[in-house]
């Protein structure tokens, strides 16, 4: 990218982890019409964070908002909103080979933006910083695991063709694909090939309980993961299945 080659101010990240936000809006399905509330303009946010962890199945965030408008009582906010966040890497531009706008490197076909929906759960530090304005924090998670939470798991892992035992990795696409892919854009899963076959029973577990418990059992099919100690978790980009020998070594990000 020239913007790295030849790096200015203002067309660079200034630090690690720097990005910018070119929308955010909040829905709720108390709102007429199925209406949104653009938290942009004008900008009632104050901070946001998201959080990765390959210990958790689920991406997670916190946003304040200063509430000049009293936006909590009349929405009201009570942990039915949707949070959608269109977010890219600050600095980095689309690139335009002739007469094709390309993403932010010459021949990818990403744009660079992040669209993320997160649900919020939680309002907490309610505090008033002077008459008609008050500071609070949206607890966030992902879609997915609120959908998590309203399923449950009660099969065999056995092919349900031949009812023979099958590979861990199959089942987790198997039930990824039942429970968070019916009639919607499911986000992109990896999932590490696994060696052992297994006919265990999934016993009444929610499918990111599930996830976790066929984790503890997977044994990767690569040769460099002789430990395979399998994680299931979330970031951005989608979910991953994958053991933490693969991470160490490069793979399966």
């Amino acid at each position: 990218n020239k913007n790295l080659k030849n790096p200015e101010e203002g067309k660079i990240p200034s630090f690690p982890g720097d990005y910018e936000i070119l929308g955010m809006w909040l829905s709720s399905p108390n709102k007429e019409k199925g209406g949104y509330i653009d938290l942009q303009e004008p900008r009632v946010w104050v901070d946001l964070s998201l959080y990765e962890d390959i210990f958790s199945s689920s991406l997670t965030g916190k946003l304040q908002i200063a509430d000049g408008v009293g936006l909590a009582e009349t929405l009201p906010i009570i942990g039915e909103e949707t949070v959608h966040i269109n977010i890219r890497t600050k600095g980095i531009k689309k690139e335009r080979s002739g007469d094709v706008e390309d993403g932010p490197f010459t021949g990818s076909d990403s744009t660079g933006v992040i669209n993320i929906k997160m649900r919020v759960y939680k309002l907490t530090n309610y505090t008033k910083v002077n008459e008609g304005l008050f500071h609070y924090t949206l607890h966030l998670v992902s879609e997915e695991y609120i959908m998590n939470l309203k399923s449950k798991v009660r099969k065999t892992t056995l092919d349900p063709t031949t009812l023979e035992p099958r590979r861990i990795s199959a089942t987790i696409k198997q039930l990824y694909k039942q429970f968070f892919s019916r009639g919607r854009i499911a986000k992109k899963i990896f999932v590490e090939p696994t060696r052992n076959l297994t006919d265990i029973i999934i016993p009444n577990q929610s499918p990111f309980q599930a996830f976790n418990f066929l984790a503890s059992r997977a044994v990767s099919a690569g040769k460099h993961a002789v430990g395979s100690s399998f994680v299931f978790y979330e970031t951005v980009r989608g979910f991953f299945f994958v053991s933490l020998e693969t991470l160490m070594a490069g793979g399966g990000t």
